[in-house]
């Protein structure tokens, strides 16, 4: 079974930006890799363009950026990039939730918004952009 990274997703992001310093604790223990190059090694590669997959390939991201993706082979990896080999992954781009809610009914017609859960159960599930749909909070629909 193959394990999913969506690149960049928010501890990635962190990382290579260099803000991982600078987060509020509760963001910071999301953060799993904190360095300026990372290397993404013998990953699987989905672009979103339609195109088939490509097999072991690596990604350079560099300073919140990323800057190369190639066959693992022939891709040289800088001598001060984190390495993270990460054999049975594959990698896709974040995903663009265009209908999205904030907001889940509690009963009696009432709508709680859930704006701290939410975004983040969309993002594990890799949408990193969100477009949401009457996000009010607590407020009352018709059946």
């Amino acid at each position: 079974m193959r394990k999913l990274i969506v690149v960049l997703g928010v501890s990635l992001l962190a990382a290579t930006l260099g803000l991982a310093r600078t987060l509020s604790p509760t963001v910071r223990a999301f953060v799993k890799v904190d360095a300026a190059v990372i290397a993404l090694t013998h990953v699987r590669v989905i672009d979103g363009t339609g195109a088939a997959a490509r097999e072991d390939q690596t990604i350079l991201l560099s300073h919140g950026k990323i800057e190369s993706v190639g066959d693992t082979a022939s891709t040289k990896v800088p001598n001060n990039a984190q390495v993270l080999d990460l054999h049975g992954y594959t990698v896709i781009p974040g995903l663009v939730g265009m209908h999205d809610h904030l907001f889940y009914p509690i009963g009696n017609g009432i709508l709680g918004e859930m704006a701290f859960t939410f975004p983040r159960l969309y993002l594990a599930g890799g949408v990193t952009t969100i477009r949401t749909t009457g996000a009010r909070t607590l407020h009352r629909y018709r059946a």
